[in-house]
C-alpha cells in the first residue's frame, strides 16, 4: 500500500514536471554575498551581452563596454541572446518586457556569473518593477533580487507562454509575482498564462498574496523550492487574501518542495473560482507548510495532497472539495495545527465539503490514505479536534490513517445516516467505523510519537512509533 502509494505521488508529479522548462540544480549559496539565494552557475559564460549600473546605453553591450539598463536589453534582445547583469542597483522604472523568444532560442535575462545584481524602484509612483507584456513568451528571469516596488516585483500580464523565473528574492511590494490581470471572478483582459516555471526563489512580506493568479486561469505552472513568508504581517493579524501561493483558476499546477511559512493568511490556495471542478489535476506534494495564520492547503475542486509536513495554523489545516472534484490526500503529517493562542482557534483538522449556507453539498471522491492526525487544536484554544467529511463525500478509500487529538469525535462523517456522525477513538480501535462505513482498513488512534511537540514542533517519528508508514517522510 505505501510503495503504491508513493509511485502514485511520483507519477502525479512527473505528469507535470515533465512538461516544464529544464530544471537547473542550485548552486552553493556564498556566504561572502547580500543575497540568500545562489546564483545559477551554467557550464560556460554564455552571455550575449553585458548590463552595468557603471554602463551606458551608447556602448554596444560587450562585458568591457556594457549597456546601463535593463529596459535597453529588453528592447534590444533577440531570441536565442543572452543578456547578463553585473553586480550592483539598478534603479528601474517599469521595465516592459515586448519581445518574444522563441520554442528553440528563448531570451534570457539573468545574473552574470558569481554575480548579484539588485532592481530597485527609481521613483515613488513606480508600479512595478519588471513587466512581461501581453504575449511574450520565452522568457527566463534569473538571479536578480528585487525591492522597493509599489504593486508587484514581476508581473506577467496575461496570453503569455514559456516564462521561466528561478534564483530570485523578491521583497515587499503588494505580491512579489502577479499572474495575469483582472478583477476576482473575472475573464483575464489579457488572457490565460501557460507554461509558468517559478522556482529556487524566496518572495517574502509583501502587503498580500507573495505568488497571484487573479483571475487566472495559470495552466501547466510549476512552482517548486520556494521559501514564501511574511505576506500580510506587517499589522500582525490574519488576513483573507495574504496567502503564500493562491491561483483563482488553472489546471496541471504542480506545488512541490516548498517551505511555506508564517504568512497572515492561508499557505497554498488553489482554484477558488474554479466552480466545476478540475478532476484532480492539481498537486499539492512535498511541502513544509507552517505557522500560517489561516489555512495551510486549500483545493477547492479536486487534485492531490500528497506527503506535506503541515503544522501551527492558525485555522482548519487542510480544507478540499467546496466544488466537485477528485481528491487524493496520501502520507501527509498534519500535526500541532491551531495551538498558538495569539492567533489560533478551535476547528478541525481536516474538512472536506463542508456544506455552505444555501447551497447542496457538494459531490467529491477522496481518497484519505496513510495521513497522520494528530494534536490538533492546543489546550489553550479549545478541546481538540478530528476530521469532517461532509454528506456530499464518497469515500474511494480511507485506511491506514492515524488519529490522535479528540477522543470523543476522531472522524465526524455527515454521510453517515441513523446514528451519532461522530465516531471516538474506541470506535475506530473496536472496527465500529470500519463496519460502518466500509473503510477504515488499519487506522490506528494511538499517539504517533513525534520527536517534539509544541512549540519546537518536530514532527518526525521516533524509534518504535506505531505510525511508521504513515504520514509524511520529510527530512
Amino acid at each position: 500500500m505505501i510503495a503504491a502509494n508513493r509511485l502514485l505521488l511520483i507519477t502525479a508529479i512527473c505528469l507535470v514536471a515533465c512538461t516544464a522548462a529544464p530544471v537547473a540544480s542550485p548552486a552553493t549559496p556564498d556566504s561572502s554575498t547580500s543575497t540568500d539565494l545562489p546564483t545559477p552557475s551554467p557550464a560556460t559564460d554564455d552571455c550575449t551581452y553585458t548590463v552595468s549600473p557603471l554602463g551606458d546605453d551608447a556602448n554596444p553591450g560587450s562585458r568591457q563596454q556594457p549597456w546601463a539598463t535593463f529596459q535597453y536589453a529588453a528592447d534590444t534582445a533577440v531570441p536565442g541572446e543572452v543578456v547578463c547583469f553585473r553586480s550592483g542597483n539598478y534603479l528601474t522604472y517599469e521595465t516592459h518586457l515586448t519581445r518574444s523568444g522563441t520554442p528553440d532560442a528563448w531570451i534570457t535575462f539573468r545574473a552574470a556569473l558569481e554575480e548579484h545584481p539588485m532592481l530597485l524602484n527609481a521613483q515613488d509612483n513606480a508600479v512595478n518593477l519588471i513587466t512581461l507584456d501581453p504575449g511574450v513568451s520565452f522568457i527566463r528571469i534569473s538571479g536578480f533580487r528585487l525591492e522597493g516596488f509599489a504593486l508587484w516585483g514581476i508581473f506577467v500580464a496575461g496570453g503569455n507562454y514559456h516564462v521561466r523565473l528561478d534564483h530570485l528574492e523578491i521583497s515587499g511590494g503588494e505580491a512579489g509575482v502577479r499572474l495575469t490581470l483582472g478583477n476576482s471572478g473575472e475573464p483575464p483582459a489579457n488572457g490565460p498564462v501557460r507554461y509558468i516555471t517559478f522556482e529556487d526563489s524566496v518572495v517574502k512580506n509583501p502587503i498580500y498574496t507573495a505568488v497571484d493568479c487573479t483571475p487566472g486561469p495559470c495552466d501547466t505552472m510549476v512552482l517548486q523550492r520556494l521559501d514564501i513568508s511574511g505576506t500580510g504581517m506587517a499589522s500582525g493579524e490574519a488576513s483573507y487574501g495574504a496567502d503564500g501561493i493562491a491561483v483563482e483558476r488553472g489546471s496541471d499546477i504542480l506545488v512541490a518542495d516548498n517551505t511555506i511559512h508564517d504568512n497572515a493568511g492561508d499557505g497554498i490556495d488553489l482554484n477558488s473560482r474554479d466552480t466545476d471542478g478540475v478532476e484532480g489535476s492539481n498537486r499539492v506534494v512535498y511541502n513544509r507548510v507552517y505557522r500560517n495564520h489561516l489555512q495551510a492547503v486549500k483545493l477547492w475542486a479536486g487534485g492531490i495532497i500528497g506527503n506535506n509536513d503541515i503544522w501551527g495554523q492558525g485555522s482548519n489545516p487542510v480544507m478540499i472539495g467546496s466544488y466537485p472534484g477528485v481528491t487524493v490526500v496520501l502520507n501527509n503529517t498534519i500535526a500541532y495545527n491551531m495551538w498558538d493562542s495569539a492567533f489560533a482557534g478551535r476547528d478541525y483538522a481536516l474538512v472536506a465539503a463542508y456544506p455552505e449556507e444555501g447551497q447542496p453539498p457538494a459531490k467529491i471522491e477522496l481518497t484519505l490514505t496513510d495521513n497522520i492526525f494528530a494534536f490538533n487544536t492546543g489546550p489553550e484554544v479549545g478541546t481538540p479536534t478530528g476530521i469532517y467529511l461532509g454528506a456530499g463525500v464518497t469515500l474511494v478509500s480511507e485506511s491506514g490513517n492515524v488519529f490522535f487529538s479528540r477522543d470523543d469525535c476522531e472522524i465526524e462523517a455527515a454521510f453517515v445516516t441513523g446514528r451519532d456522525p461522530c465516531f471516538t477513538q474506541d470506535e475506530i480501535r473496536g472496527g465500529v467505523w470500519g463496519k460502518i462505513s466500509g473503510q477504515g482498513v488499519d487506522d490506528l488512534a494511538v499517539d504517533p510519537m513525534f520527536t517534539a511537540g509544541w512549540p519546537d514542533v518536530d514532527v518526525r517519528l521516533l524509534p518504535g512509533s506505531p505510525a511508521v508508514g504513515s504520514g509524511a517522510s520529510l527530512p
